[in-house]
């Protein structure tokens, strides 16, 4: 992707959640978005809007069929994609838009990697944890299990990471025996 591509994409992002921030929909804006992701990833959706092989009309016909229940915002905004050809760049618009969302209200998706399911006890000390060392306010809570952790936790926000595995601590103990 271009810088000019990108720039596109970060500048209809940003509108959108400007206008929906403006109007105090931002709530209902993500869970659009993440509607309309969830999708994208179940049915190939991008594949059929960034190609060439696929006329208009049809695109058209395709993020019709998005609108549903949304916002007013977000059908404004999908006309608009339609109305100025955008489709291909759709799926990566409403990525961006997310991020965005998360940078105006400081709150991101946490995602917990434990060799076990987490309590729900467990899930409001890591929100705890979130707030208190990241100053951030959790959004989502991604739980994820991997049992070749063997004990503790990962927990990823932002791009920050908190790892207190086992599986770390022995690959740390391992290089230092080295």
């Amino acid at each position: 992707m271009t810088k000019k591509e990108q720039a596109l994409i970060e500048q209809y992002a940003k509108s959108l959640v400007e206008v929906a921030s403006e109007h105090h929909s931002l709530d209902a804006l993500q869970a659009d978005v993440l509607a309309i992701l969830e999708t994208f990833v179940t049915t190939n959706l991008d594949q059929s809007l960034s190609s060439l092989a696929v006329p208009h009309a049809e695109k058209i016909k395709l993020l019709t069929l998005l609108k549903g229940n949304n916002s007013v915002y977000m059908n404004n905004f999908l006309n608009l994609i339609l109305q100025n050809e955008r489709e291909a760049y759709l799926y990566q618009m409403l990525q961006t838009v997310l991020n965005e969302i998360a940078i105006v209200s400081n709150q991101y998706d946490v995602t917990v990697t434990s060799s076990l399911p987490l309590t729900e006890e467990q899930k409001s000390r890591v929100r705890a944890v979130v707030a208190k060392k990241f100053a951030v306010t959790a959004g989502r809570l991604i739980e994820k299990v991997d049992p070749s952790l063997i004990g503790g936790f990962i927990i990823s926000v932002n791009n920050k990471v908190i790892d207190t595995s086992i599986r770390r601590q022995l690959q740390a103990f391992k290089m230092n025996l080295k």
